[in-house]
């Protein structure tokens, strides 16, 4: 008998906690909650600005572990991010389909 086994595209959220969350992830969006409800119960405040700072810990770590499109969430764009324009900083030539390549006089010094 020939087994052929077709893995199912979604297969990779298997793995994930909550179906989007890696272990790093979690920890993360944990730990933004956490320090929120901490500042909660620290400061009992009636003002709409200190209990936004309050909240602000939750909503940082909650836009950082939210999933968008071709990349994991926004933190892996912000790393990639990072590394392209200051870890590993590339200089594509574009040369074109030409007959003939010239190089011009700023390519020849160089």
């Amino acid at each position: 008998m020939d087994y052929n086994y077709l893995v199912p595209a979604n297969s990779k959220k298997q793995s994930l906690i909550f179906g989007f969350l890696t272990p790093t992830d979690a920890i993360i969006a944990a730990v933004g909650i956490g320090i929120s409800f901490l500042l909660f119960a620290i400061f009992h405040s009636a003002s709409f600005f200190i209990s936004l700072l309050i909240i602000l810990p939750a909503f940082v770590s909650g836009f950082l572990v939210f999933p968008i499109p071709n990349y994991h969430n926004a933190r892996i764009f912000f790393r990639e991010m990072y590394r392209f324009y200051f870890v590993n900083r590339r200089k594509y030539v574009w040369r074109g389909w030409c007959y003939k390549y010239e190089q011009s006089n700023d390519e020849q010094s160089s």
